[in-house]
């Protein structure tokens, strides 16, 4: 076996399966499934008839499979990031990947690969940046066909720009990418197809079009439900709730979270199951019962500083209505907003910290302290869309600077 065998045929099975093509799809009448699976597995070199009739079936230039035999070191580097990338070791990632940014990177897939799992880690760190690299693994991508591929790739660009607050950009985006994985797909990704509607719930709530977001959840839930692979399914359910609770629907957020629960406790997925139960806090304390609220944050597991925010919130606005002011004051003023929290609806929930602080202050006649809090609180959310939120602040805004 040469190593120009296996570069080939690992080149030739790696296009073949991103295009959804079986062995005899690609084959054709031209060769045996046969013999193809002998040059994917390098026991067989194609002639250059056979090159180009592969290359013209798969949609590149035949000289991209005999280009950079040394450009197979990537491969191995690859498959790493691949591991790494499941365990969710982002920094790690970037600390592999970085220093081959700097340099000219081959036009291959492992290198599209590569860019790909990079800005991604870029993302889930909350270090910005990577929008030289998304652009060359999309053109990589298209070069070769993978039109797919280069859709899927364009998902990272929404969360790059709704982590930057470009909510309306995201929604052209996601639904421009749906236009093009339509135009181009030879079969269905149910979970591509889930993320879609998922981007586009996301970005719809983020302007204010709970009943758009509703529907496109809704939509993902159905693709899910039809196609029985259950894809998100209790975070979906979780997004429902989460838009209840914002337009004062106590009910219906009761509804969705109790789905929520039966497809975490299906699963038995821990961090869902965390999510879970934050958000039976935040519903406790939508409905008034502010001394079961109080109780389940005492019970809530804090090992991920993630979600101790919105505990120590939640806790706090439980013991503000129940009249212990010092104790709820100590735990709002906890309440901090982390780099990775986008939604403006997230964000409001926990700028609430500030208008609650306020009225404390104003009670204990620190009335300019109260006026600073409510101040920052209001600058921080008067563009954001309606919910109960934004509807508190500005409520303890206007009352306490009349």
């Amino acid at each position: 076996m040469t190593s120009k065998q296996t570069t080939i045929g690992d080149k030739v099975k790696q296009l073949r399966k991103a295009k959804g093509l079986t062995q005899t799809d690609l084959a054709g009448d031209h060769m045996t499934k046969s013999m193809l699976s002998q040059i994917e597995n390098g026991r067989a070199l194609p002639s250059m008839n056979s090159l180009q009739f592969l290359a013209g079936r798969l949609g590149v230039d035949p000289g991209y499979f005999l280009e950079g035999e040394d450009e197979a070191e990537l491969a191995p580097l690859v498959r790493e990031l691949e591991i790494l990338f499941k365990e969710k070791k982002y920094a790690e990632i970037i600390s592999r990947v970085e220093p081959l940014t700097g340099r000219t990177l081959p036009m291959t897939i492992d290198a599209a690969r590569l860019l790909e799992f990079y800005v991604s880690s870029c993302f889930y760190t909350g270090r910005g940046g990577g929008e030289a690299e998304l652009e060359r693994a999309a053109l990589i991508y298209e070069r070769f066909g993978l039109f797919v591929e280069r859709a899927k790739l364009q998902y990272i660009s929404y969360a790059l720009m709704f982590a930057q607050s470009k909510y309306a950009e995201g929604l052209e985006l996601i639904r421009r990418v749906r236009r093009e994985y339509e135009e181009n797909k030879v079969g269905n990704d149910f979970i591509f197809e889930i993320e879609l509607h998922y981007a586009e719930s996301i970005c719809l709530s983020a302007l204010g079009d709970y009943a758009g977001s509703r529907e496109a959840a809704l939509a993902a839930l159905h693709v899910s439900r039809e196609e029985g692979i259950y894809y998100m399914t209790d975070h979906l359910h979780r997004v429902l709730s989460t838009l209840a609770i914002a337009e004062g629907d106590a009910e219906t957020a009761q509804a969705a979270l109790q789905k929520a629960r039966a497809f975490a406790e299906f699963t038995e997925m821990q961090e869902s199951l965390r999510l879970v139960e934050l958000g039976e806090i935040r519903l406790a304390v939508a409905r008034g019962n502010y001394a079961e609220a109080v109780t389940m944050a005492e019970a809530y597991p804090l090992e991920d500083a993630g979600h101790t925010a919105n505990v120590q919130l939640l806790s706090g606005i439980a013991l503000y209505h129940l009249g212990k002011e010092d104790e709820a004051l100590e735990a709002l003023s906890k309440v901090e907003l982390g780099g990775q929290v986008y939604h403006p609806l997230d964000r409001a929930n926990l700028f609430t910290a500030y208008a609650y602080r306020a009225q404390i202050s104003q009670r204990q006649g620190k009335g300019d302290e109260a006026l600073q809090l409510s101040q920052f609180a209001y600058d921080q959310v008067k563009e954001y869309p309606p919910s109960v939120y934004t509807d508190m602040i500005k409520k303890t805004y206007h009352e306490l600077h009349v």
